[in-house]
C-alpha cells in the first residue's frame, strides 16, 4: 500500500509526518508477526512536499507504478491528486482530512468517519456540512467558562476553522472574540490586548504551533491568562513541553481534545502496542511522539483488518467492502466508534462524544474516565466550508 505525506513542506518536517511514522510501526510489526494472512505487507512512502503538482505525482506513482491496492494515513496539506485515487476505485483508509476531499470523494475514508453522501459532486450534503458542539459543552460544564476568544490566520483554512469556532462557542452560550491577525505579521499584542479588556478564560486557535506561542508570548506581555487555552488533534505532541517552554502560563493552561484515545495511556493493550513499536522501530521518535503518529498506527490497523476480511485475494473492491459495512469501528479501542454508512442530513440533537487531555507533569494526562462514555446530547450546527 501507499503512504503519501506532505513532509517536506513548508511549515516543517514535523508538521504533517506523524501518521506515517505510525502506520509504517504498524506494518512493520505485523510484517515481523507474519503479516496479513501469511503475506508481507509493503508500504511505500511518497513525500509530496505539501504541493498540489507534487501530489498528483505520489498518486501516480502510487497507483500506476507501484500497484498500490491502497492508501493508508494519507496527510497531504494539498490533496489535488483526490479525485484520480477516487476514479481509479483505491481505498485511500484513515487519512487525516486536512482539506475537504474526504468529505466529497468516494473510495476515501477519513480517519475520524463520516456519514456524508461523498458522491464525487460536492462536499458535504449539496455543500453543506455539520458540526456538533461536545467540546463547547464540555468545557462550560466542567470548568464553568463562558467567556472565550477565537485567533486565526486571514488564511482561508484557518479563517474557515476559526468560522466553525465561533458558531459553535456561540451555540453554546459563549460570549467570543473573534481575533483574525495577518500570516505575515501578526499583531498578536492587539489580540492580547482585547483578550484582556474581553476578560478571556477560554482561548481556542487555527494557528501553527509558532503562532501559538507567540500569542502566549503577548499574553504573558500583557498579564494576560486564561483558565484553558485548547489546541487541535494536530498540535498533541510531546513536543508541547519544549515548545512552550519560554511560555509557562500557556502551557500549565494547555488542553487538547479529540476522537481518539491519547498515546499517553498505556493501560490500553492498543496503545502499548503502539508505543512498544514505535520504540523498536523509530526509537528517536520518543521525544517527538505525537496522537497524529497513533491515529497514523490506528489507520494502519483499520487497513489491516480489512484485508484480514478478504481471505487470499486482498483486492480494493472488498477493501471497500469493509470500510462501508453497517458496523461501527474503534480500530481495536483506538477511536471513537465510527462508520462510513451515508445517513440524510442530521437533524435534532446529536449524541457526540470526546476525549480530553491536560498537559501536566511534563506529559498529557487523559481528565475523562473514558472517551466512549464522555457524551453528550448536542446540536449539528450546519455551516459552509
Amino acid at each position: 500500500m501507499g503512504i503519501v505525506a506532505s513532509i517536506s513542506s513548508v511549515l516543517g518536517t514535523e508538521t504533517f509526518s506523524g501518521p506515517s511514522y505510525g502506520a509504517r510501526a504498524f506494518f512493520q510489526a505485523l510484517d515481523a508477526g507474519g503479516g496479513v494472512n501469511g503475506h508481507p505487507v509493503r508500504a511505500v512512502l511518497c513525500d509530496d512536499s505539501g504541493d498540489g503538482g507534487d501530489n498528483q505525482t505520489c498518486v501516480h506513482q502510487l497507483i500506476d507504478r507501484d500497484h498500490a491496492v491502497a492508501l493508508v494515513a494519507t496527510t497531504a496539506f494539498d490533496y489535488a491528486g483526490a479525485p484520480y485515487v477516487s476514479a481509479q476505485g483505491v481505498p485511500d483508509i484513515g487519512g487525516q482530512p486536512i482539506g475537504s476531499a474526504y468529505d466529497q470523494y468516494p473510495h476515501l475514508y477519513q480517519i475520524y468517519g463520516s456519514s456524508e453522501p461523498r458522491n464525487g459532486r460536492s462536499v458535504g450534503w449539496n455543500g453543506v456540512e455539520y458540526q456538533t458542539t461536545e467540546v463547547y459543552r464540555w468545557f462550560e460544564q466542567r470548568l464553568g467558562l463562558h467567556d472565550a476568544a477565537v485567533v486565526s490566520y486571514n488564511q482561508a483554512a484557518s479563517a474557515g476553522y476559526a468560522a466553525q469556532l465561533v458558531q459553535g462557542l456561540r451555540a453554546e452560550g459563549y460570549r467570543v472574540l473573534n481575533e483574525t491577525v495577518d500570516f505575515a505579521l501578526p499583531n498578536f499584542a492587539a489580540v492580547a490586548a482585547g483578550m484582556k479588556a474581553a476578560g478571556t478564560r477560554l482561548l481556542m486557535d487555527a494557528l501553527d504551533t509558532q503562532g501559538n506561542v507567540a500569542l502566549c508570548r503577548a499574553m504573558a506581555s500583557a498579564g494576560v491568562s486564561v483558565a484553558a487555552k485548547v489546541t487541535n488533534v494536530q498540535n498533541w505532541s510531546a513536543r508541547a513541553g519544549s515548545d512552550y517552554s519560554g511560555v509557562p502560563g500557556c502551557l500549565d493552561a494547555l488542553w487538547v481534545t479529540s476522537d481518539s484515545r491519547s498515546y499517553e495511556d498505556v493501560r490500553y493493550p492498543a496503545v502499548a502496542a503502539f508505543r512498544a513499536a514505535m520504540r523498536r522501530y523509530y526509537p528517536s521518535r520518543e521525544p517527538l511522539l505525537s496522537q497524529w503518529e497513533l491515529e497514523g498506527w490506528a489507520a494502519a490497523q483499520w487497513f489491516t483488518d480489512a484485508a484480514g476480511s478478504c481471505g487470499a485475494q486482498v483486492d480494493r473492491a472488498c477493501l471497500d467492502r469493509y470500510m462501508t459495512r453497517d458496523q461501527l469501528y474503534d480500530a481495536h479501542r483506538l477511536l471513537i466508534p465510527t462508520d462510513f454508512v451515508a445517513e440524510p442530513p442530521p437533524t435534532g440533537p446529536q449524541h457526540a462524544c470526546l476525549n480530553v487531555a491536560r498537559w501536566q507533569g511534563g506529559a498529557w494526562v487523559t481528565q475523562v474516565p473514558d472517551m466512549d462514555t464522555n457524551c453528550f446530547t448536542v446540536p449539528a450546527l450546519p455551516y459552509r466550508p
